[in-house]
Order: structure tokens, then sequence, then C-alpha cells
């Protein structure tokens, strides 16, 4: 009594290789990006104790990169949580 299925899947391995590489290479550049993205306008924290002090934290903020770091982390972190839910779909959770 055993049931063979005879039902076909969506097969969409194309999809989940574009995700599955896009989303990672978003989220990769993201990280990245993500490092350049705090500092300090004027240059090195290290450069100028006389303007910065004995400890920069408080001079730290947002810099340029910021803008764009965030939405890759976004979009690469649904990219890659989109294909491994097709991936499970796909083999029926193995």
């Amino acid at each position: 009594m055993s049931e063979s299925k005879s039902e076909s899947k969506s097969e969409t391995y194309p999809l989940h290789l574009l995700l599955l590489i896009g989303g990672g290479l978003s989220l990769g550049t993201g990280i990245i990006m993500l490092y350049d993205s705090f500092g300090w306008l004027g240059g090195d924290i290290n450069s100028n104790f006389a303007e910065m002090g004995f400890s920069g934290l408080d001079n730290i903020s947002l810099i340029n990169n910021y803008g764009l770091a965030f939405p890759l982390l976004t979009i690469g972190a649904l990219a890659l949580v989109f294909a491994n839910a097709t991936a499970w779909r796909e083999t029926d959770g193995y």
C-alpha cells in the first residue's frame, strides 16, 4: 500500500539559484559597506587627540555609506530567507 506521489513540483530551481547568489552578494556587500558606515567626518579617529580627546567614542557617527548598507543587508537577508523557504518547500523538508 505504498502511495507514489504523482504531483509535479513547481521546479523553481533557476529562481532559487538566482535568489541564493543575489542574496549572498547583496548581504556580503552590505556587511562590507557597514564596516565603512561608522566613523568621524574629520578623518581618522586616532589622528588628532586635541580635537577628539582621549576617547573619540562620543564623536562617532554615521557617514556616507550607511544609506546603501542597510537596504543591501535587508534585501540580502530577505532573499536568502525566501530562497531557503523555496528549497524547503521543494524538498518537502529534507
